[in-house]
C-alpha cells in the first residue's frame, strides 16, 4: 500500500480468519471464546452504545489479534447474542454495527459513529494521516544520526527491484548498517502479503528490515520478521496532522480510538529501535 492508509477498505468484516480460510464451521477455540466473553461484557457495561468491527479490534488488540475479535463477533451475531445492523458509508462500502438485542435507539448512535467515521476515512484525511507519520519518524531518526538516502525506494546501490507497484517508504543508514522501513500508520494490521514482499525487497537490496506501525500481530513479528533478522517498532497511537485535532477528539470521544495529534514521535518509542540498532553494531 506504500504511504497511504487503507482508507475504507479496512471495515468490511469477511468472517476470514488471519489465513484468508473461512472461521466458522472450525473446532472450538479457546481464545475465540475468551473474546466473546470479553466482547459481551463491553457491551453489556455500556448497553446503549453501538460498535462496528475494527473499533472492537482495536478496542481488544492488547488481549486479542484482530482475527480473534472479529471471528468472536461474527459467531456472537449467529448466536443471536449480538444484533448486527449495516450502514452506507462510502459508494457500495457498508459498515457493520453491532449492539445488543433490544437496544431501541441504535439508528441515532449509528449516524453519530458513522457520520465519524466517514471523516476519517476520507481519501484526503487517509493521505494525510500516512504523510504525518512519514515526517514525524523520519525527523525522529534523523534527530538520532539516521540519514536517509532515499524515499519510495525501488532501486538501492545499482540494484533495482524487478517487481511493479511496491516500495520502500525510506532507506535510512548509520553505523554502516542500511534499514528498509516501512511506516504503517492505520487502524489495522499491514498486509501479510505486502509485508512479505517487503521483507523480500530488503533481502534484495542486502539491507535490513524495518516496520514502524501503530499495531502487529506477535505472529507476523515471530514468522516472518525475526527471520529476516529485522526490526518491528510498535508505536500504539494512530498520528494525525495538527490540523485535524477537532476529528482527533471525536474519534477519541465517539469511538474510543487511540489517536492523538503529536508534534514529534513520543519520547521511548524511537529509543527501543536505537538500543536494537546498538546491540546489531556490537555484534
Amino acid at each position: 500500500m506504500g504511504r497511504l492508509a487503507r482508507a475504507v477498505a479496512e471495515f468490511e468484516d469477511d468472517g476470514l480468519g488471519e489465513d484468508g480460510a473461512a472461521s466458522f464451521g472450525r473446532p472450538p477455540d479457546p481464545q475465540t471464546g475468551l473474546a466473546k466473553a470479553a466482547v459481551l461484557e463491553l457491551i453489556e457495561a455500556n448497553p446503549s452504545r453501538v460498535y462496528y468491527g475494527r473499533q472492537l479490534e482495536v478496542h481488544f488488540e492488547r488481549r486479542f489479534f484482530h482475527w480473534i475479535t472479529r471471528r468472536a463477533v461474527g459467531e456472537l451475531v449467529a448466536e443471536g447474542r449480538l444484533r448486527e445492523v449495516e450502514e452506507p458509508l462510502v459508494g457500495t462500502t457498508r459498515l457493520k454495527f453491532v449492539f445488543r438485542p433490544g437496544l431501541r435507539y441504535y439508528r441515532r448512535a449509528i449516524a453519530r459513529s458513522a457520520g465519524v467515521v466517514r471523516r476519517y476515512s476520507a481519501h484526503e484525511v487517509a493521505s494525510a494521516c500516512g504523510e504525518q507519520a512519514d515526517m514525524l519518524f523520519l525527523n525522529a531518526l534523523a534527530a538520532r544520526q539516521f540519514v536517509c538516502v532515499g524515499q519510495d525506494v525501488v532501486e538501492y546501490h545499482g540494484k533495482r527491484w524487478p517487481e511493479s507497484g511496491h516500495d520502500l517508504d525510506f532507506v535510512v543508514e548509520r553505523d554502516g548498517r542500511a534499514y528498509g522501513t516501512e511506516v504503517k500508520n492505520a487502524l489495522d494490521y499491514i498486509d501479510r502479503e505486502e509485508l512479505r514482499t517487503k521483507i523480500g525487497m530488503c533481502q534484495f537490496f542486502g539491507i535490513t528490515p524495518l516496520f514502524i506501525v501503530r499495531a502487529m500481530p506477535k505472529s507476523y513479528v515471530n514468522d516472518y520478521i525475526l527471520p529476516a533478522r529485522g526490526f518491528a517498532l510498535v508505536f500504539g497511537t494512530l498520528m494525525y496532522p495538527f490540523g485535524f485535532t477537532e476529528l482527533v477528539r471525536e474519534m477519541r470521544d465517539v469511538l474510543g480510538l487511540p489517536v492523538d495529534c503529536p508534534r514529534a514521535v513520543p519520547a521511548g518509542v524511537v529509543e527501543r529501535f536505537l538500543r536494537w540498532h546498538g546491540q546489531q553494531v556490537e555484534r
